[in-house]
């Protein structure tokens, strides 16, 4: 695949089929996108992926921290609610145009199940770090991942409510010491049948967020 294409038709998805994604796929996917670019090459990043029974201990924990109202507590901190009108504006257009698009049937299993996802990918940062560019850095190989992952035929969904409940991770995943959870990526073969994963979406024009000067 061209990296234009790749970049173009790249998108999130959120229904997986059950075909099973053997762990070599994975590794050869993190062995591409540990390439990514980083501050000085420091490479501040730590990934953890799970399947089978770890993913169902993560799905377990994270549901009965659901069903008994515990708030998310995320070890870096979230955006603010307050976005400025006009990026407020594309959500609700994107939300739109997914409601248009799909109905109760199409949706299947939600973020607690992370959209049924035969792996989670989980990225995370050297507790000892500040968080900005650590965490720029770490965007930076998502994306390589997403990509690479795109490129062999699976899909992605980078979910930042997967690391809502650290505690449980850190529970879960003891090499995790000394991190701070910044994201996590579900991914598998995308259902290409399901609506949820076909809908029309869009980005802002140049014009709204480029300014040329010379």
């Amino acid at each position: 695949m061209e990296v234009e294409a790749a970049i173009r038709s790249r998108r999130s998805i959120r229904r997986f089929s059950d075909k099973d994604v053997p762990e070599q796929v994975v590794v050869d996917i993190l062995d591409s996108a540990r390439w990514s670019p980083s501050w000085a090459n420091t490479q501040p990043w730590s990934v953890f992926a799970v399947t089978g029974e770890t993913l169902e201990k993560i799905k377990t924990a994270y549901r009965e921290r659901a069903a008994a109202g515990v708030a998310r507590q995320f070890e870096v901190s979230r955006p603010l609610p307050d976005w400025p009108p006009e990026m407020i504006a594309r959500t609700r257009q994107l939300m739109a145009s997914r409601a248009t698009a799909t109905g109760p049937s199409d949706r299947g299993p939600g973020n607690l199940e992370f959209f049924a996802a035969p792996w989670l990918v989980l990225f995370a940062i050297d507790g000892r770090l500040q968080p900005e560019y650590a965490c720029f850095d770490t965007g930076l190989l998502v994306q390589t991942f997403c990509l690479a992952a795109h490129e062999r035929g699976l899909g992605t969904c980078i979910m930042a409510m997967a690391v809502g409940y650290p505690e449980d991770l850190h529970a879960i995943l003891p090499a995790a010491e000394g991190k701070r959870f910044v994201v996590a990526v579900a991914l598998g073969y995308p259902d290409l049948e399901a609506a949820i994963n076909r809908f029309d979406r869009s980005r802002a024009e140049l014009s709204e967020i480029v300014s040329f000067a010379g």
